[in-house]
């Protein structure tokens, strides 16, 4: 028990050092009318469709590209060993206060930082272009999947000038890992363009074995109409899939790409 104690004061020692040196450097933020880039950006995830969610848009929007940097810093977040031991340990000592032990930043966790640093790009938008090449690399270092979803679609949400990102969203689409595929499949899908490049990608995958891939895939292809032509014998071939969705979704894109082939397929 003695033990336990003293190893509960030391992470509470090291948690108070870190919270006071995380303050500090969260005073370097943009603020606007007295609120930090993430307060205002907690309150936009929180209340979505509501006034304050609006207020919160229009506060990111004022702050614009000097939110940049701490929207790139809190997209590579990652939880640290510090919060894994609090996790472990502190909750289990009931003779501390329950403020103590569950903190009000214990459920701030890295994913959903990494979802807010997303929301903060979607608002700016395009004004956030120079942030391509950063994104790009963040994408590529897959820190977590959460991160890299989240630069996925950050750039996906600055357009156009995210579209050199396609040929590393082409090479993450053929990974072996399930939730890199997934990742690069949906920034494909969203960005819509480069039929050349990601036809052939979308594709290869139709056989994949994530069901939100292959779906994604199939209606990527639709959407590129007449230009993915070269799908057309995988999507009659889909037309077997043991899934409803699938097999309809392969239907509609049939119609789309080559009519002529899907009445020959046997689609009225």
């Amino acid at each position: 028990m003695r033990k336990r104690v003293y190893i509960a004061l030391v992470i509470v020692l090291v948690a108070l050092v870190s919270v006071m040196v995380w303050q500090g450097l969260r005073e370097r933020e943009p603020v606007y009318q007295g609120k930090s880039l993430r307060v205002w950006l907690r309150e936009y995830a929180l209340g979505e469709n509501t006034g304050t969610s609006k207020m919160a848009e229009d506060a990111v929007r004022h702050i614009g590209t000097n939110a940049i940097p701490t929207l790139l810093e809190m997209l590579v977040a990652k939880d640290s060993k510090l919060k894994d031991l609090w996790d472990r340990h502190i909750p289990k000592l009931q003779f501390l206060p329950s403020w103590v032990r569950y903190p009000h930043w214990h459920n701030y966790d890295a994913r959903t930082v990494n979802i807010e640093a997303h929301l903060g790009f979607k608002i700016l938008g395009a004004d956030a272009k120079q942030a391509v090449p950063a994104l790009m690399k963040f994408y590529e270092r897959n820190i977590s999947p959460s991160s890299q979803r989240a630069a996925g679609r950050s750039l996906t949400a600055i357009g156009p000038a995210a579209r050199i990102a396609i040929p590393v969203f082409v090479q993450g689409a053929a990974s072996s890992n399930e939730s890199v595929r997934r990742n690069a499949v949906e920034a494909l899908f969203e960005i819509h363009a480069e039929p050349r490049l990601v036809v052939p990608a979308f594709v290869k995958c139709l056989s994949d074995t994530n069901f939100s891939v292959r779906m994604l895939a199939v209606m990527g292809l639709a959407g590129f109409g007449t230009n993915a032509q070269a799908a057309v014998p995988a999507l009659v071939s889909m037309l077997r899939a043991p899934e409803e969705l699938l097999r309809i979704n392969a239907t509609n894109a049939l119609k789309c790409i080559d009519p002529e082939a899907a009445v020959k397929a046997g689609m009225k």
